[in-house]
């Protein structure tokens, strides 16, 4: 499984960020909101949204806010 952020805030931005909160992850810079868009997590404000994306390109897991990490982990287990 790959994990990573995406967030229309420039690079350099992502690294304080992402230092800040020690996410073991990459963050990837969304120039113009076109992955927001996408997923319909776009607007004037962008709300944080996790998805579990399979490797047939589904999305096997949606919620808006932080879910905890044993929720994704459940749904990525139901959807080998």
């Amino acid at each position: 499984m790959v994990a990573f952020g995406v967030n229309p805030q420039s690079a350099a931005s992502h690294v304080s960020f992402s230092a800040r909160h020690k996410f073991g992850f990459p963050l990837l810079v969304d120039e113009g909101k076109k992955v927001a868009d996408l997923y319909k997590c776009g607007g004037l404000i962008i709300r944080r949204t996790v998805y579990l994306i399979g490797p047939d390109g589904k999305v096997r897991f949606g919620q808006r806010g932080m879910p905890s990490p044993d929720e994704i982990l459940k749904a990525a287990q139901a959807h080998p």
